[in-house]
């Protein structure tokens, strides 16, 4: 159901699940559904919750955006630091990390990925060190080659902007313009002629799809962007926790990184596998975690180095004169 956390759309899905949502091109974590119920398809999408999506998808824009800017016109920094940590984001989170996932965990048939899913503490432990590893190692790889130069501490939060931007239009943003523009679809074509679309064995989870997406409460958006908010918080933070590795040989920061990184992942996969079953408990516990690591994140920037003033274009690009 779209009410649960969206860190579970990019993170360790059931195949079974996963593949059976992504055919109808709804991004989203749905526990298995054993029994039947009504097979009476619902005539239309309620207005309110395609205004509810609408609304989480200008938020997923609106947030990355007005944090680069607001911090822009604060700092004075360059915007690179932003597009690289975009792109990082984009090859370690959103594709090797996939990769990876898809081979250990397959189709869920293989050994290793039915013990993992047998185990949910294992699985979750897999989940949270399999994110906090790649993307933390993204960052230090970032920083020590591509960002060399940017020796400032601002460049770290410009850099977590891009990382942790990406990642909330990716995860949130497309998974709601893909199930905003379903929910449109099935208003504009009818229920008939939208399940016709698919074949006599898929109608039962064209049923329970379009069933789930009515059930959805204008709460359940506000959850999401909350998390979202909290999740890209922890983004920026862990960023500059990381540029304190390499900038101030703060190594002991490179183990501690990846493990608070892990915990975000961890968490979810305990409410994924049943062993958290509150999702309020959950969003709670993310907005407190973020909080906390903040404090750190906090005594980590002030330690570090600022930049040397540099003369900046209306793009951000530092100006170079002979």
């Amino acid at each position: 159901m779209h009410a649960v956390p969206l860190i579970l759309s990019r993170k360790l899905t059931p195949p079974e699940d996963f593949f059976a949502f992504r055919r109808f091109g709804v991004f989203i974590y749905k526990k298995s559904i054993s029994q039947k119920g009504d097979t009476t398809m619902a005539d239309t999408i309620s207005v309110s919750i395609i205004i509810t999506f609408a609304a989480e998808l200008l938020f997923s824009l609106a947030l990355p955006i007005l944090a680069l800017v607001i911090w822009k016109k604060k700092e004075g920094t360059e915007l690179r630091p932003a597009w690289i940590g975009a792109a990082a984001y984009f090859v370690f989170g959103m594709v090797l990390e996939q990769l990876i996932n898809a081979a250990v965990l397959g189709t869920g048939s293989s050994a290793v990925s039915a013990f993992l899913l047998g185990h949910p503490w294992l699985y979750a432990v897999y989940g949270g060190l399999s994110a906090g590893i790649l993307e933390e190692t993204a960052r230090f790889l970032v920083y020590r080659t591509m960002l060399k130069d940017s020796v400032g501490r601002e460049n770290a939060v410009t850099f977590g902007v891009g990382f942790g931007g990406l990642e909330c239009i990716m995860v949130l943003g497309l998974t709601v313009l893909s199930t905003l523009m379903m929910s449109i679809s099935f208003n504009n074509m009818g229920a008939e002629a939208f399940a016709a679309q698919y074949a006599n064995s898929e109608y039962q989870i064209v049923l329970e799809t379009i069933a789930e997406i009515n059930a959805i409460s204008p709460l359940a958006g506000v959850m999401n962007c909350v998390e979202r908010t909290a999740v890209f918080a922890l983004q920026i933070e862990l960023s500059v926790l990381m540029f304190g590795v390499v900038r101030s040989q703060k190594f002991w920061l490179y183990p501690v990184s990846i493990l608070l990184h892990a915990v975000v992942g961890f968490l979810a996969a305990l409410y994924q596998t049943n062993v958290l079953t509150s999702v309020y408990l959950l969003e709670v516990l993310l907005v407190v975690y973020a909080v906390a690591v903040f404090f750190l994140a906090r005594k980590v920037y002030g330690e570090l180095p600022m930049e040397k003033s540099r003369e900046l274009d209306h793009f951000g690009r530092v100006i170079k004169r002979k």
